[in-house]
Formats: C-alpha cells, structure tokens, sequence
C-alpha cells in the first residue's frame, strides 16, 4: 500500500504494472515441454515413429471408408465398360461411340485411381486395357490421335516396327488383330482427365475419327467431369453432329457436406474402430469451412501438428523405454511430466485431489512407476473415448428417429408420422437395439443392460428424460478423463490455418520489411548475445545488411502516395555506399601494406580506382533496376503517365499504404 501511493505522488506515472497471479489453467497457454532443453534424447525421433504409426492408422481408415464409398460408383462404371459393346440398339443408321461421363466435384484424382485400379488390376491376366489422356497432350488432332495409338500399342506384346504413321488408327487396329483382339474381343478404355480443359475442335475430330473404325475397335471413351451437369456442358461445347455419333452415360460421384461427415463419423467417432485420437470442436468445424470454401477434396486435408509441439506426443499410443540413466534434459522431461500428471482438471469448478503423497514420491524416485501411470492415463482415455464414441453414434440414431421419414410429404403428414413413432419406449428400444446390434460383442453387453430401463416407461416426457440422461452419461467432456487428454484429443484448440492457407498480403510484407526472420533461427542469434531490442544505428546497421529489394520497400514504406524514381534511387545509393565503405573496412583492418610505392604505380592504381567506380556505378543502376522490376512484379508500385498533362515518367505510384515499418 505505501509503495502505491509512493507511485501516485509521482506526477510522471501514468501507468502501474500488477503481474499476474492466477492460479488456473490456462488451455492457450504454451505448454512447458515445448522448450527444446525438456525433452528425451531420443524424443524428436521417437515422436516421429509415433506420428507414423498414428498416421498410418487413420489413413488406412480413411482408405477403407473411401474405397466402400466409391464401390457402387466404380462397380457400375466397370459394368458398363464390359458390357457397352455388346448392348447395342438394333437398327442404328451407324454404329455409336459409347462415351462415360463421369462428375466428380471434388475434382481430385482419388476416384480415378480407384477405377483404374479395378479396371486394370496389376495382374497379368488383365482382360482391359486403360489409355490416360491430358490436355498438355492433345493441343492438336495430331498430338492427340498420337497418344491416343502409343498408349495402347506401347503395352506389351509392343508392335513391330511398320510405315504405318504414328497417328492412324489403323495401326491401332492392325495392333489389336495381332494380339488376338479379333478372335478374343476385350475393351480399350480411353479416360481423359479434366475434360472441360480440352479443346472442343480437337475432342470432335477424334469422336469422328474413332467412329469410323468403332465397328472394329472397342473403344469406351470415359470423360472425367469436375463440373455438376455434364449434359449440359456436352450440349454447349460439341456440335449436333458430333452428339450424334456418342452413346452417352451419365454416372456422378458422391460429394458433398454428408460425405465429409460420413466419413469423418465412421473414422474417428465409430465404437468399433479404436481410433485414439479424436479431433475436437474447433479442427471439425474448421474442417467442414475449409471443405466448403477451398477444396471439396477428401484427401486434401490432413492435421496432426501436436507431435511437433508437445513433446508427450511420443507416449499416444504407445510407452517407449527410458535409458537406465537419465541426462539432465531427461530428468527435466520427467519432472514435468510428473507435474502434468497431478496437474487439476481444467473443467471441474473445484480441483481434484492429488494423488497421495506416497504415490508421488514412487513415481518421482522410480521412472517406471512414472511409465506405468502413463499407461494408467492412455486407458482412462480410451475408456472415456469408446463411452463417447458410442454415445455420438446413439445421439445420431435419436435425432434420425426425430426426423421421421425424408420422404416428399406433406408437414401435417410428417407430424403424424412423428407421433406415431413417439407412441411408446417400444420404438425408441427398437431403434437403439438396432444400432447397437452392429457393434462389437464386448459393446453390446455392457449398453442393452442399460436400455432396459427404458422398457418400463411410458409417457413421452419420461422417455426423453431418460434419453437425455443417458446421451448426457456417455458424452462426458473428454477434458476430465486423464490431465494427458491433450495427447490424444485436440480440444478447443484452434486450427493453424496459416500453415494451409496463410494471408499472402501480410506475408509478403514482412517478408520484405524483415527478411531475416525467415531465413536466420532465433536461437542461434539468442545463443550467440543478440538481442531483439536495437536503437536506431541498430536500424541503420541492419538495413545495410538487407537484401536489395527489402533496402527498396523500406523506403517504399517511407514515401508518400507517389514516389520519385530519382530520389527513391538516391536514398538506395546511399545505402549501398554504406554496405561499400563497411566492407572495405572490414578488408583494410584485417593488415595493412608497408613499403613506399613509386610514382608510375600510383597513376595506374588511379586509373584503377577510376574504372571500379564505373563498374560500381553500373552494378548499383542494375541492381536498382533489378528491385524495383521484383516489386513491380509482385504489384507494389503503379506507373504514372508520361507527359499529356499527368505525372511525369519519373514518377510512380504506391498500391501498398498504411503500411507499418
């Protein structure tokens, strides 16, 4: 108290400083086994082995699911490619090109690869043969007819050498009937990604070349889409004719918000799937944003960042051995661990008890029972991840049962039918035994014991209660299973969006105002005295040793709207005069010559002098030249015109302001 109004006397004061004392966990706060001075010996390499393990797990997952996914989709197309030849229309004027259209808006190659896989496996008794078609490769007919005949020609058994051009389809033909095509017929599938990038004339003039010989060859041309209505598109870029001789199917590839979800639920929120690690609220939900805004592919995200943040990471799913004797950085690891451990809960409003002091002092003398209680942690977690993972799947059954029927019906038909699925526990029993008729034995057991307290319910109210009390046990917040929760679920920590999709603006700017800071570490420079604190010869020391185009964008920063070339490239010779001068310093400290020189060795060392300081005239202009084309390249700079009652050329313009040095 006397120190505070010792304070208030002082009429300079304007601000007094209080540190902070809270007592409570912070979840934004920067763990403490992020310093690189608390950590393993081996930790770098056994998070690595960690995070492989982890990754391998979810994307086998992710695999499965895709693959089951795309089955129906797949299965139909080899269907058709199988049979398209031989369900022919009887009657046809001429014979038509069977084409395949295939829309898949996320615009990835995932499903390709999955088709092609099925239609040409790796086994040598393939029965179809697969020409990939790009547009870098069909610019012309020529090009095109070209790829399209070497695709096929160029699989084993190859052809012999023939004057027969490269780009005739009757090489093709004369290729088929020698590996026995003519007698044992199989099909010749012709996919062409990103259709709509082709040139329309060229894509005609194919179809029309190909449907001359269609009655000999068995080609299945399959077009890959990443727009919604490729009838549509087909109608506008080909002609009536050419339309004429396609035979079109229409197939589309399951996309969307639901499949994202699907597939999300099944990967980490299955109770049969013993997934540990779990994404929380706020990676979801940045997830389903980035799918909808920036890509709609399945395969275009992946975040498992904390094995290169938190050391602890290496125990997710498994315990490694520590060394018999530990170094001091070890011994700091465990100390902290062991805090972490005993650390309170974050979400409870009063803290846990500690284990009893007994129990800590083992686990601080022996690192093993320190392990064992890592073990103890993980199973917890798993425990209270399997009850939560069964109660998402649950609660999804509960609001399906809500919804009724999706059906196209009218709202006082739905009520009905809403109603009469609530008439009794009957139903609600029924729908939740289903769901977990699917699941493991060992899940069943202990969850239809629980489902026989609703049996005995009977109105409405009561069955609801006793839902939302029984969803409400199996969601437990996941925070309050073990303190090491945040090894294996992300919580409400945001997504690092930056590392995905950085603010290109904000980017470029520092990049340009403090180059250094991307290309120098920060511990080096700690480790070897430097501060990040520098008065103004610091300044002026550190923009002399900046590159050529940041020297120009600080003072880009410092003129106005409109900048004068002449000045702007004086201010950027003076800088380099200074860069001049400090390194001739730095050669003339390192010895100096002795001796007397002789009158004719001095006129030839001014001639010498004389002819660099041209040449450094002329490096300094190019150099000028050369920054300022790099920031008119990156858009920082407008010119002006030239004469006709504008600005003069010397003159340009700032597109950049506000901004801060």
């Amino acid at each position: 108290m006397e120190d505070l109004q010792d304070v208030q006397q002082v009429g300079s004061t304007t601000a007094i400083y209080i540190p902070c004392a809270a007592d409570e966990y912070d979840e934004h706060e920067e763990s403490p086994l992020a310093s690189p001075e608390i950590d393993l010996e081996n930790g770098p390499r056994l998070r690595l082995d960690a995070y492989k393990e982890a990754w391998t797990r979810c994307l086998g997952r992710m695999k499965f699911l895709i693959a089951h996914l795309y089955s129906p989709i797949v299965s139909d197309v080899v269907h058709r490619v199988d049979n398209i030849h031989a369900d022919v229309l009887p009657g046809l004027p001429f014979p038509e090109v069977p084409v395949i259209t295939i829309s898949d808006l996320s615009g990835g190659s995932l499903f390709l690869d999955h088709l092609t896989t099925e239609l040409e496996p790796d086994d040598d008794d393939a029965s179809t043969l697969v020409n990939h078609l790009y547009p870098n490769d069909c610019t012309n007919i020529t090009a095109t007819m070209k790829s399209l005949i070497g695709g096929f020609v160029s699989v084993p058994p190859k052809r012999k050498p023939t004057s027969v051009a490269p780009y005739d389809l009757a090489l093709l033909q004369a290729w088929y009937d020698s590996v026995g095509g003519k007698f044992f017929p199989f099909p010749l599938v012709v996919l062409l990604h990103d259709f709509e990038q082709f040139d329309a004339n060229v894509v005609q003039d194919m179809f029309y070349i190909c449907s001359l010989q269609i009655s000999r060859l068995p080609l299945t041309f399959i077009l890959s889409f990443s727009t919604p209505s490729p009838p549509a598109y087909l109608q506008a870029a080909l002609t009536r004719a050419t339309l004429s001789l396609l035979r079109v199917y229409h197939l589309t590839v399951p996309s969307g918000p639901e499949v994202l979800d699907a597939l999300l639920l099944k990967t980490f929120f299955d109770p049969g799937v013993e997934l540990l690690l779990l994404p929380g609220p706020a990676l979801l939900e940045f997830i389903e944003d980035y799918y909808a805004t920036h890509s709609t592919s399945l395969d275009a995200l992946a975040h498992l960042k904390h094995y290169t943040t938190d050391p602890v990471a290496l125990f997710a799913l498994s315990t490694p051995p520590l060394p018999q004797h530990p170094s001091a950085r070890e011994n700091a690891f465990l100390e902290t661990l062991l805090g972490r451990l005993h650390a309170p809960s974050l979400y409870r409003q009063q803290q846990i008890k500690k284990a009893s002091e007994s129990a800590w002092q083992a686990q601080a003398r022996a690192p093993d029972v320190l392990l064992q209680a890592v073990d103890a942690a993980r199973e917890a977690f798993a425990r209270r991840a399997g009850r939560v993972r069964l109660g998402v799947g649950l609660l999804g059954v509960v609001l399906a049962f809500l919804r009724g029927g999706t059906g196209r019906t009218n709202r006082a038909r739905e009520k009905r039918l809403r109603l009469e699925r609530w008439t009794g526990a009957a139903a609600v029993s029924r729908a939740l035994h289903a769901y977990l008729e699917a699941l493991p034995q060992d899940v069943q057991e202990a969850e239809l014991e629980a489902l026989r307290g609703i049996d005995a319910l009977a109105s409405t109210a009561e069955i609801a209660e006793w839902v939302e009390e029984y969803l409400a046990d199996l969601l437990q917040p996941l925070e309050e299973s073990t303190p090491l929760w945040s090894v294996w679920y992300t919580g409400r920590t945001p997504f690092p969006s930056e590392m995905i999709n950085p603010a290109l603006r904000p980017s470029i700017i520092s990049g340009l105002l403090f180059p250094y800071s991307y290309t120098v570490d920060e511990n080096e420079n700690a480790k070897g005295g430097k501060s990040g604190d520098a008065d103004d010869d610091d300044d002026e020391e550190t923009l002399q040793t900046l590159p050529d185009t940041s020297i120009l964008f600080k003072g880009y920063t410092k003129a106005g709207k409109t900048i004068n070339v002449y000045d702007w490239f004086d201010n950027f010779r003076m800088v380099l005069e200074g860069q001049r001068e400090a390194l001739e310093e730095a050669a003339s400290s390192g010895g100096k010559t002795k001796g007397k020189g002789k009158g004719k060795k001095v006129v030839k060392k001014e001639e010498d002098a004389e002819e660099e300081e041209e040449k450094w005239k002329l490096a300094v202009q190019a150099r000028f030249i050369r920054a300022l084309h790099e920031l008119d390249y990156l858009g920082f700079i407008k010119h002006t015109s030239r004469g006709g009652g504008g600005r003069k050329g010397e003159f340009v313009g700032r597109t950049v302001l506000g901004v801060l040095d």
